[in-house]
């Protein structure tokens, strides 16, 4: 338990420089390719806001910011102890999967402004298997979290925060967000094997764009229905016949006779 607890410290460390860096890198990745994003003319803000996915990892975020936040403020308000039953482990794991999940929910927010103009399928189907293994795991673990949480807080005594009534709320809080956060995140899943199916079949995104998909047997030109003017659709009245008479019977020529073998 004592290893497990010094690595969730190490890994929340700033001094941790290679997992540091490397979580800055990516956000300054994300946050440059959406600039150049934003600033195309082609971008609707409006569209982007309004994305399912989008709502989902915007709430996401602020939940992990709750739970992160509160389990932090609930460990100093209690003398640097961690409320969960003294057990640091639950608060170190709270903690750790809502800041890591704030990092990488702040790097999809970004990619979700141009994920769908890029070209290169490949390079898209990338970003879409990350997206789905991300959410899946991080669905996984916050619910881990919360039953761990959940049963730590539930065996804690609670005379010792009777003087700081401060720590119940934040824990209360932490744990609320931390359901929160599987249901968001169990949604997030959803969308995300939505929107793999529909990488791996471009084509038929591609045809519904194109102003002719209400004809997809159309090969040539010829299978195309002719456009035709008023004009040229437009028939003569029905006019009735003169009768015969017997001077235009003189004039026509003898009915055909076959001959007889």
């Amino acid at each position: 338990m004592a290893v497990w607890d010094y690595r969730l410290e190490t890994m929340m460390s700033p001094l941790n420089g290679e997992a540091y860096n490397w979580l800055l890198q990516i956000v300054q990745l994300a946050m440059l390719s959406s600039f150049f994003a934003l600033s195309s003319g082609s971008f609707n803000i409006r569209n982007y806001v309004l994305k399912p996915q989008v709502i989902l990892r915007f709430a996401s975020w602020v939940f992990a910011i709750i739970v992160f936040g509160c389990l932090t403020s609930a460990r100093s308000e209690f003398r640097g102890f961690c409320p969960l039953n003294g057990d640091n482990n639950a608060c170190n794991y709270g903690i750790a999967i809502g800041v890591i999940a704030f990092l990488g929910l702040m790097v999809f927010l970004f990619l979700d402004a141009f994920v769908d103009r890029i070209i290169d399928l490949t390079t898209k189907k990338r970003i879409v298997i990350a997206d789905l293994a991300f959410t899946s795991l991080w669905t996984l673990l916050w619910f881990i979290g919360f039953c761990y949480m959940t049963n730590k807080w539930s065996i804690a005594p609670k005379a010792p925060f009777s003087a700081v009534p401060g720590v119940v709320t934040n824990v209360n809080s932490a744990l609320a967000f931390t359901f929160f956060s599987v249901l968001t995140w169990g949604a997030l899943i959803y969308f995300g094997v939505q929107q793999y199916r529909n990488a791996e079949n471009p084509n038929t995104q591609q045809q519904q764009a194109q102003p002719g998909y209400d004809y997809p047997n159309v090969g040539t030109s010829s299978q195309v229905p002719s456009q035709q003017t008023p004009s040229q659709t437009y028939q003569e009245p029905f006019t009735p016949q003169e009768p015969v008479t017997e001077e235009k019977k003189a004039d026509m020529p003898p009915p055909y006779i076959p001959p007889n073998y």
